[in-house]
């Protein structure tokens, strides 16, 4: 796997651990009554998701700190109230826990940085997008 695939895994498990979504990892398809969870691209069912992606945002050219964005997209059913609360209960679990551990990698902390709707797609469902930065330790051959 990869740093950015090892951090992304961690977090989706996380949040399946907080009872918040569902990870398939065997490609089996969602129940209607599930949250997916996934990775890049919002999927077309079930009506509940979270989206996971991560992206650069700094890295010390020297020390082994780095800052990750990770894009946290969420979808809800027709009452625009249902993706708020989804976006509450992940901003609950993800924002400002310090020193821990997602998967295996060393985060120093975490805190949303921004996030607002998306408005609703073409199946009337609401949309939003979070992004928080994670501060994690990434020692490489050129950083200590």
């Amino acid at each position: 796997m990869s740093f950015t695939g090892d951090l992304l895994d961690g977090y989706a498990a996380l949040i399946a651990a907080a009872g918040i979504g569902t990870v398939r990892s065997d490609g089996s398809a969602y129940q209607a009554s599930e949250t997916a969870i996934t990775f890049g691209a919002m999927p077309s069912e079930p009506d509940r998701a979270i989206t996971l992606t991560a992206y650069p945002v700094r890295d010390d050219p020297s020390l082994s700190d780095s800052v990750v964005g990770l894009q946290v997209r969420t979808r809800g059913g027709s009452d625009p109230h249902d993706v708020e609360g989804l976006a509450d209960a992940l901003f609950d679990l993800l924002h400002h826990p310090q020193a821990h551990t997602v998967g295996a990698i060393r985060v120093v902390q975490a805190l949303r940085n921004s996030g607002g709707p998306l408005g609703r797609d073409e199946n009337n469902r609401w949309e939003r997008s979070d992004n928080y930065y994670v501060t994690v330790n990434r020692p490489t051959a050129n950083r200590t």
